[in-house]
C-alpha cells in the first residue's frame, strides 16, 4: 500500500434514530443509522416498525382486488 493516501482508520460512535449507541472502528469520526441491532425486529424480537407497514400489502390488494393484468386464466 502506498503511503500517505489511506483515510485514518479510528474509533467511531455509531448512533441509532432509537437512541442506542455504540463505539466501532471507521474512518468516519461519527456514523448515524436509522436501525441497529437493539431495535431491529428480527434481532430483537419484537414488531416495531413491521406493524406500520402491514396494513400497506393488505390495502393494495383491497384496492386492486380482482383486476386481471393480463395473466393467462387456467380453463
Amino acid at each position: 500500500m502506498k503511503k500517505g493516501i489511506h483515510p485514518e482508520y479510528q474509533e467511531c460512535k455509531v448512533t441509532c434514530a432509537c437512541g442506542n449507541t455504540f463505539m466501532t472502528r471507521s474512518t468516519q469520526k461519527e456514523i448515524r443509522v436509522g436501525v441497529c441491532s437493539a431495535c431491529h425486529p428480527f434481532y430483537s424480537g419484537k414488531k416495531g416498525r413491521v406493524l406500520a407497514e402491514a396494513g400497506r400489502l393488505e390495502k393494495f390488494q383491497k384496492k386492486y382486488k380482482g383486476v386481471n393484468y393480463g395473466q393467462k386464466t387456467e380453463v
